[in-house]
């Protein structure tokens, strides 16, 4: 269970609803309705709470059934089909109670569910340590790059100079295009700043990338290479973000982007201050620039007020571009094993519940997938190589099934 995102009520509603909803500790909790429909929990508090009609109690008959074994079952691919293969709804999906009520569960003896429940217990703290080494390794390669990145602006050469961006560029806003023409598909991708990454790059949306079959002033169709940066925040850290467009007569400049645009005879490269505006101290500095309280904007009058420090020659700058690709490259090479080691894991956790509820799974063999390399980790881990340089850029037992008896709340 989660506890860093609860919600309080009066002590009156409280003693009304408790007394039919009375979830103790070790009882199995069941999400039924909405988006987290099919999420299960065993409950780690003593004392007493409110439960949500959306969350279903489950207790379970001490004489035939463990708790544990129960939230392993509705974890497994046979629980969860049990579960949500009965899904209705429409706009909102739910499980009803009569449902849940009359759903099977294999019950083995209950030494048989105890040896169950003991060899995943085991099997699912080793995967769990070793996803939490593997998320660290994943942070840690993202933030040796960004870590460079840094250096390459606090460790300056001869040639840098420092100057307000208004001094070196234009940022031109976007269009208001009329939604009465978006559409789904078509040969002009609208860029919104669901299409930035908060790290910065773009982000191809897929089924949800809007189109637009209207018509389109001139001047408003983007070329490969040009640079765009977030005017607003829809979500945490996007302000300020920057992209490169990724093809010409493609993409289109929507209202609350910024077309960065170098101003005559000033030494600059879209690549190199694609990097400078993903600095640290640019994003905050973007950051405390904007206004609202609930969606924060900036302006290009905001933006151009921000101090940045570059080099004056192209060719260094260039050469900085050169070094950080090769870096990203590596990172991101890394970022994708491990990613699937992620990936791995999370299927040898659905496989591992699959054998314990079809007679197959055995302390021995769950200690053996635990401990078989997996095809990511036989390739090398090491971190990326960083340039010297001076700028650096038969179902478990034979019982008959029986029903569950759940509570709903």
């Amino acid at each position: 269970m989660k506890l860093g995102n609860v919600e309080y009520c009066d002590a009156k509603f409280h003693r009304d609803i408790y007394p039919r909803c009375n979830p103790a500790l070790g009882d199995v909790l069941l999400t039924k309705d909405g988006a987290n429909t099919g999420n299960v929990a065993i409950n780690s508090l003593e004392e007493p709470f409110s439960l949500l009609s959306s969350v279903c109690l489950l207790k379970a008959d001490a004489r035939l059934l463990v708790n544990r074994y129960l939230f392993y079952y509705l974890q497994s691919e046979e629980g969860l089909q049990q579960i949500l293969g009965q899904m209705t709804g429409a706009a909102i999906k739910r499980i009803i109670l009569k449902t849940i009520r009359v759903s099977k569960i294999p019950v083995p003896s209950l030494p048989e569910q105890q040896r169950i429940v003991a060899t995943l217990d085991e099997a699912f703290q080793g995967i769990t340590t070793a996803k939490a080494n593997t998320e660290k390794n994943l942070r840690n390669a993202r933030a040796l790059f960004e870590s460079h990145l840094q250096s390459v602006f606090t460790q300056r050469g001869k040639g840098w100079i420092e100057k307000p961006l208004a001094d070196l560029c234009d940022i031109k806003h976007g269009f208001a295009f009329k939604s009465e023409f978006f559409t789904d598909r078509g040969d002009y991708v609208l860029l919104t700043p669901g299409n930035f990454y908060e790290t910065g790059g773009y982000r191809d949306r897929g089924d949800k990338q809007k189109y637009y079959r209207g018509e389109i002033p001139k001047g408003f169709i983007l070329a490969k290479g040009d640079m765009l940066v977030a005017m607003t925040e829809q979500a945490a850290g996007l302000l300020g973000s920057p992209i490169l467009v990724p093809a010409s007569n493609k993409f289109l400049h929507n209202q609350r982007l910024g077309l960065v645009q170098k101003k005559p005879g000033v030494p600059w490269i879209n690549e190199f201050f694609f990097h400078v505006f993903n600095l640290q101290g640019v994003r905050d500095a973007i950051h405390d620039s904007g206004t609202g309280v609930k969606v924060r904007h900036t302006s290009p009058t905001k933006i151009g007020e921000v101090l940045v420090a570059f080099p004056s020659s192209v060719v260094e700058q260039q050469s900085i571009v050169a070094q950080l690709k090769d870096l990203e490259e590596q990172t991101q090479n890394l970022e994708s094993l491990y990613q699937q080691k992620l990936a791995a894991l999370d299927a040898l956790k659905k496989s591992l519940l699959h054998q314990a509820f079809t007679g197959q799974l055995t302390a021995k063999s769950a200690a053996n997938a635990i401990t078989a390399p997996s095809p990511t980790t036989r390739s090398s881990t090491s971190a990326p190589k960083v340039r010297n340089s001076r700028s650096p850029g038969q179902r478990p037992g034979s019982d008959p099934k029986k029903e569950l008896s759940p509570e709903g709340a």
